[in-house]
């Protein structure tokens, strides 16, 4: 009987082993996300500090575009940048293995100067957030890599795209998600949590 029941513990564990195995391919390789994109690294000035921000740094990043002048989505979309720092800082992932990335696409109007008081209306922390300004190739170039449209009118305002992207510590882009469309409308917090914590573990 001692015997039988040893056969029993023993076929217990394995069955324990095999569905713990299993649950970890579920929900670690087979849901894995997928990469997208694979933009070229690039340099930008950050207006929030002045200094050359390198996409090389080995983090993860929320990236969107916006324009100082924007009416409308691009401040929503950074205000809800600001929610979405506290997230980070509670899971203690915020400018250590995560930072919020904004790109203008009026890089001409959107000086260092210029951006960094815009910056100061959404409580730009330096540590994690990234506002960047710089050569117009760059930005042009990087838009088409993440097919990101956006083109100005002679009135200034800048007709472009609503996508915010999720990239990986190796700079590839592995989510996408919205930018914010009306105040009952904001970025889905949850959501880009999801994405950053998975990534922050890879």
């Amino acid at each position: 009987m001692l015997k039988k029941n040893s056969y029993l513990t023993v076929a217990a564990v394995v069955l324990i082993l095999v569905a713990a195995a299993g649950g970890y391919y579920y929900f670690f390789m087979k849901e894995k996300l997928p990469v997208i994109a694979e933009p070229t690294p690039f340099e930008l000035t950050n207006a929030v500090n002045g200094k050359t921000f390198d996409s090389e740094d080995g983090k993860v990043k929320v990236l969107t575009f916006f324009y100082s002048n924007c009416p409308d989505i691009c401040p929503l979309t950074l205000n809800d940048y600001r929610k979405l720092e506290k997230k980070l800082r509670a899971e203690e992932l915020y400018g250590t293995d995560v930072e919020l990335v904004a790109v203008t696409v009026d890089p001409k109007v959107d000086t260092p100067k210029v951006l960094k008081k815009y910056a100061a209306n959404f409580e730009a922390n330096p540590e994690g957030w990234k506002v960047l300004t710089g050569d117009e190739v760059v930005i042009d170039r990087l838009t088409r890599q993440l097919n990101f449209y956006y083109s100005k009118a002679e009135s200034g305002l800048v007709t472009h795209g609503t996508q915010m992207f999720i990239l990986d510590r190796d700079n590839k882009v592995r989510a996408i998600s919205s930018m914010a469309k009306t105040p009952d409308e904001p970025v889905d917090l949850e959501e880009v949590m999801t994405s950053v914590k998975q990534l922050a573990k890879e």
